[in-house]
């Protein structure tokens, strides 16, 4: 009987560690409907400005405009500004990113969106750049967004 057990026990255990990792996945958080994602062919720009906020198709266009598109006839994915607005953070990471942790809050007391980021690194010299983008609900008329960003 006790043999049982301790079979069982280890079967357990070898099969937590076969379908477990150390490393994370990214996590979202608070009012981000989802991660955005332009592709390869629109690379992080790294120029200023370095946080974007889009509420609109023309704002959206302008992003063709601000980097180097690697692909010839690239267009944008498409967006409904009636129902989303688009938040973009650029950051540069002290080494290799294990994950991210983005989370947008919505503060009606102060009238903004907070959105934070938070990378979780390895010690090493491989640096990661991102946009961080993420659709999250249309910005209400009257609100700003902060960014916040986080380094472990």
């Amino acid at each position: 009987m006790k043999y049982k057990y301790t079979k069982l026990l280890f079967t357990l255990i070898v099969f937590m560690l076969l379908f477990s990792s150390c490393e994370k996945e990214d996590i979202f958080e608070g009012i981000i409907v989802k991660e955005f994602d332009t592709g390869y062919c629109l690379p992080p720009f790294g120029n200023e400005p370095n946080e974007y906020i889009i509420t609109n198709d023309s704002l959206y266009q302008d992003l063709l405009t601000l980097g180097t598109v690697v692909c010839e006839d690239y267009t944008l994915p498409e967006i409904d500004f009636a129902t989303y607005s688009l938040l973009g953070k650029f950051t540069v990471s002290d080494g290799e990113v294990k994950y991210y942790k983005r989370e947008v809050i919505k503060d009606v007391g102060s009238l903004k969106y907070t959105y934070k980021i938070y990378m979780k690194c390895k010690n090493n010299s491989k640096a990661a750049v991102s946009m961080n983008w993420v659709l999250v609900p249309k910005l209400p008329a009257g609100y700003s967004v902060e960014f916040i960003v986080n380094k472990d």
